[in-house]
């Protein structure tokens, strides 16, 4: 194919990750090398895990050193001077004809193109998740302006992705942008690989509850999360004959660490948060599990909500972001009418009871292996990528 397709993240895990838009740039790239594209990566060198594939190219392009303290707030900032750097980067790297794909807030590289190059090449971005547009702490306020500049840029791009229908509205309003802009290619998950994680990976003791129900969920521990959410409604839990039997066992990291674990406490839930797991371990536990719950006050496409559903897990979900079109509630899932306590506790409650389990559970089943799997979305952006030959 001998087409250059420049791929752009702030960060990406090819190795074990909880982190939906590192998982997803990683499947991405895999995919694009399967199809006989040369893969040019751009990305800060520290902020890759595991190993960059056979057939990818790197150019690193450091992050601000001094953006390390959390405390700081300073990620937007850094975020913006490193889009800077990129652009500069591109425009003495990227020739005529050349696709360049943006994930998330490194859409604001497009800003620092020449304008010359950016009629020469075919943008497209991914905003993934729109966290930039979602609530948060007081102190976060500077860090969303610098990002939330950075992702507007997406009107700039060729191409702006809407990663499920349900959303297709929102990145409309919240990017400003038209619908010819719009392109409906789905996150996806290499459904069979998660499967073949799961069958080599050794349960741990934490599934192991002989008396408990056991609770999955995964991400990171913020705000837009909602783990403190559910926190509080497993703690309010009020079936009787339940009352002390859940195990909740979370896999992720992230700053509302202590409040949610405060929360857990305070109320008697039994939860345990690891940090470093393999992805073989989430994969074994998520096929293991009674329920995985997804308590998010605002998502994008939720790949975790796919991980789940590819081990046909039974489900708990908030109708946020690009959730609703893969959990129909009583089909696929259980769908919480709002993000909130009293929603979650419900729907929680009706899951446990509900009588006829596993029918839902084959339904997620197989629409993860025949919507969602990652050969679908593939054989769309090599669609896509040829139809905007320049």
């Amino acid at each position: 194919m001998n087409k250059n397709v420049f791929v752009v993240v702030r960060s990406i895990s090819f190795g074990n990750s909880v982190g939906g838009m590192e998982k997803a740039a990683s499947e991405h790239i895999n995919e694009m090398v399967k199809l006989g594209y040369n893969v040019v990566l751009v990305a800060p060198e520290n902020k890759i895990v595991g190993n960059i594939p056979d057939g990818v190219s790197l150019i690193g392009v450091t992050w601000p050193k001094w953006d390390r303290y959390k405390i700081l707030m300073t990620m937007g900032i850094a975020y913006y001077i490193w889009c800077e750097k990129v652009g500069k980067k591109l425009n003495r790297t990227a020739k005529q004809g050349d696709i360049v794909h943006f994930h998330g807030a490194s859409a604001g590289v497009l800003n620092f193109l020449n304008p010359n190059l950016r009629n020469e090449i075919f943008t497209i971005v991914n905003p993934h998740g729109m966290e930039e547009f979602g609530t948060g702490s007081f102190l976060r306020i500077i860090n969303r302006a610098f990002t939330k500049w950075l992702i507007k840029k997406s009107i700039l791009a060729d191409i702006v992705i809407a990663t499920d229908e349900s959303i297709i509205d929102l990145v409309k309003k919240n990017l400003n942008i038209d619908d010819d802009k719009i392109a409906l290619i789905p996150n996806s998950i290499d459904v069979f690989k998660l499967r073949k994680y799961a069958e080599n990976g050794s349960v741990k003791s934490l599934n192991k509850n002989e008396n408990k129900l056991v609770l999955v969920s995964i991400g990171r521990i913020e705000f837009n999360k909602g783990y403190d959410l559910l926190a509080s409604a497993l703690g309010d839990y009020s079936i009787e004959y339940l009352d002390d039997s859940i195990k909740w066992i979370h896999f992720g990291r992230g700053k509302k660490k202590t409040e949610v674990t405060d929360i857990a406490k305070s109320k008697n839930v039994d939860l345990t948060i690891v940090e470093n797991a393999t992805d073989a371990e989430v994969q074994s536990s998520l096929a293991n599990c009674d329920i995985f719950v997804q308590p998010s006050r605002y998502e994008g496409s939720s790949l975790t909500t796919l991980e789940a559903m590819a081990h046909g897990c039974l489900i708990v979900a908030t109708p946020v972001g690009g959730i609703p079109d893969k959990i129909k509630n009583l089909q696929t899932g259980f769908l919480c009418k709002q993000a909130d306590i009293s929603s979650i506790k419900s729907s929680l409650r009706e899951a446990i009871t509900y009588g006829n389990k596993e029918v839902i559970r084959k339904n997620a089943y197989e629409m993860a292996e025949n919507v969602y799997d990652i050969s679908a979305s593939s054989r769309k952006y090599h669609e896509l990528y040829s139809s905007g030959t320049k």
